[in-house]
């Protein structure tokens, strides 16, 4: 199984926004650094321009530079070189320093140029002297000379912020680690709550007090799905105690009439007994069979359908009684059900009706016009406020040597799952009525 950390997952991303960031930022910074020295480059060799146009001029010997303003541009230092272009050919200005020779631009307008010879790279401008066509004056500095600080900068600069942004993030990832272990100690803390939970600690529930918002939602749900089993957890624990508690009565009976003489007319109440348990025992697998089942909620069944096949089903049972049974409601009648839970659950409802009325009563089975189906019966009747009617084993109309008690209970389960009710009312004169309602599907047969 593939797992990984969320904090090595946070620090690795966070390394690498990390150094993006920083790898822009030095960027920058060294795009700003070049662009200031070049500026600060250009504005003294445009100054030197100035000062050689001022107080350069032609000699019988040449081109030679007044005493002030050869002085003021020896200033420099010896990183700077000057000559002329006279005509294509480099002249050397008497009493400045002429070398290296370079291929220079000479245009209409001041050129700035940067040539590399050997190790070395060179800087510098070629501007037109005024009033002698065809002669340019130029000024270059070797940047690699020890006087000239701007190249110096540059690598120091690069080192040092290397050296910086190494130690800069080293420390960020110490400090994000630290910061992010202390974040996620309320998740340790539920995760230790959660290993307590166990199926005789099922009240074990999260502390979410303190907890990150973004894993409250987890945490709730989780905390929301241990209600759940626990509530599922206790339903089945009463139903063992309920299904324990129903089979004690019919097996004493059982072990009663078994320790009497067969002869004495017992086979006959014990086969009874018998009947009863194994009706309890095949109710409680079919209890087992509707806690397992599911509906999907787009299923759509016509009521109809379902009622004319289950009283088929059944009528031959209630003739052999004397009852009669019959179905009213005309057309098709649609709901959203699983065919098979809403046939499970009038089934439950007319074996109830047969089972709990005298021969010679009536059933009537009656579908619509809403998404329902009435079962009315003319037996002894119900007491129709009593919901417990609804639970498992109910006591209420319950014959021991006849019901499980489970019948109703079930039918009310299988409503449940497929979101409709289970009502019962008095009929009149005599005799009870239950509904089946269903969710109206909202849809024809040939649209379904």
């Amino acid at each position: 199984m593939h797992t990984h950390s969320i904090l090595r997952r946070i620090l690795l991303l966070h390394a690498a926004a990390t150094l993006v960031t920083a790898g822009l930022v030095a960027f920058g910074a060294m795009m700003l650094f070049n662009s200031t020295s070049d500026r600060l480059q250009r504005q003294i060799l445009d100054e030197y321009a100035d000062k050689m146009q001022t107080g350069l001029h032609r000699s019988e010997r040449g081109w030679s530079i007044s005493d002030e303003a050869a002085s003021a541009l020896r200033g420099g230092g010896s990183s700077f070189s000057f000559w002329i272009i006279d005509h294509g050919h480099q002249v050397a200005i008497e009493n400045l320093r002429s070398n290296p020779s370079l291929i220079v631009p000479t245009r209409a307008g001041a050129a700035y140029f940067k040539r590399v010879r050997g190790s070395k790279i060179y800087s510098g401008m070629s501007v037109p002297l005024a009033g002698e066509p065809g002669t340019w004056l130029v000024i270059v500095q070797n940047l690699d000379h020890p006087d000239v600080i701007f190249d110096d900068l540059r690598t120091q600069v690069l080192l040092a912020g290397a050296g910086l942004l190494a130690l800069f993030l080293v420390g960020l990832l110490a400090l994000e680690a630290y910061i992010v272990r202390q974040s996620l100690l309320p998740v340790k803390r539920a995760s230790r709550e959660v290993e307590r939970v166990s199926p005789y600690q099922l009240q074990q529930r999260v502390d979410v007090d303190g907890m990150p918002t973004e894993v409250l939602p987890l945490l709730r749900a989780f905390n929301a799905a241990l209600d759940r089993v626990e509530d599922a957890y206790r339903i089945e624990r009463n139903f063992a105690a309920d299904a324990a508690h129903e089979l004690r009565t019919p097996l004493a009976i059982l072990r009663l009439l078994v320790e009497q003489e067969i002869t004495s007319g017992g086979l006959p109440r014990m086969l009874r007994q018998i009947d009863v348990v194994e009706e309890i025992v095949e109710r409680l697998l079919l209890v087992a069979e509707v806690d397992a089942m599911a509906c999907d909620p787009a299923d759509a069944v016509d009521l109809r359908a379902v009622a004319e096949d289950r009283v088929a089903a059944i009528a031959p049972l209630l003739i052999a009684k004397n009852q009669e049974i019959e179905i009213l409601g005309e057309g098709s009648v649609w709901a959203f059900a699983s065919q098979h839970l809403a046939g499970r659950a009038l089934d439950s409802l007319l074996e109830n009706a047969m089972k709990h009325t005298p021969p010679g009563t009536h059933v009537a089975v009656t579908v619509g016009p809403a998404p329902e189906i009435l079962v009315a019966d003319t037996g002894s009747g119900l007491p129709a406020d009593d919901r417990r009617l609804f639970d498992r084993f109910a006591s209420a109309r319950r014959d021991l040597t006849r019901s499980s008690g489970l019948g109703l209970a079930i039918a009310d389960e299988l409503m449940a799952k497929v979101g409709g009710e289970l009502d019962v009312w008095a009929n009149s004169p005599n005799g009870a009525v239950f509904r089946l309602r269903f969710c109206p599907a909202g849809q024809n047969a040939e649209e379904i």
